[in-house]
């Protein structure tokens, strides 16, 4: 690596922006999750298309800030190294920025992870109670028994 001090402090304050933004998009995905598990949970079915869309979206901004991100690691000669392997190669001044960072984005992907945890697991509950609203004829049989199902036949 042979950038000059003013070249790394650019690199390393790009790749600083790219991290705040994932940071951000990970709290939003994290919204939009417990949005999602709450009008499904509230039996607000119409509001999920609008839900879907806006993972999606944001999805794809994750995507493409993480693949901006591995290019900015590698231009700073973190490439393929964990938070905790970057720190260890950090001058003191970056890592006193990177490490609220990190530990910011540590909480909030766990937040992200849980949030996507519950909404799918509300989500299939929903999907199982209309399996078997419309794929049963047998009304007084509980969900998850083996009564047929055509609901994935005709809309899955």
């Amino acid at each position: 690596m042979n950038d000059t001090r003013e070249e790394r402090t650019a690199h390393f304050d790009a790749f600083v922006r790219t991290l705040e933004q994932l940071a951000e998009i990970a709290g939003r995905l994290t919204d939009a999750e417990n949005a999602k598990a709450q009008a499904a949970s509230a039996g607000e079915h119409g509001k999920m298309d609008s839900f879907l869309r806006e993972e999606q979206a944001l999805l794809l901004k994750l995507r493409g800030l993480e693949q901006l991100r591995e290019r900015q690691a590698a231009a700073l000669g973190f490439q393929n190294l964990t938070f905790r392997q970057l720190l260890k190669k950090t001058e003191p001044e970056e890592t006193a920025v990177l490490t609220p960072l990190f530990t910011r984005l540590e909480q909030q992907l766990k937040d992200l992870t849980d949030a996507r945890e519950t909404a799918g697991r509300i989500v299939t509950s929903r999907l199982r109670e209309f399996e078997f609203l419309l794929g049963s004829d047998h009304l007084d049989s509980p969900p998850g028994t083996d009564v047929p199902s055509h609901f994935r036949d005709r809309y899955v």
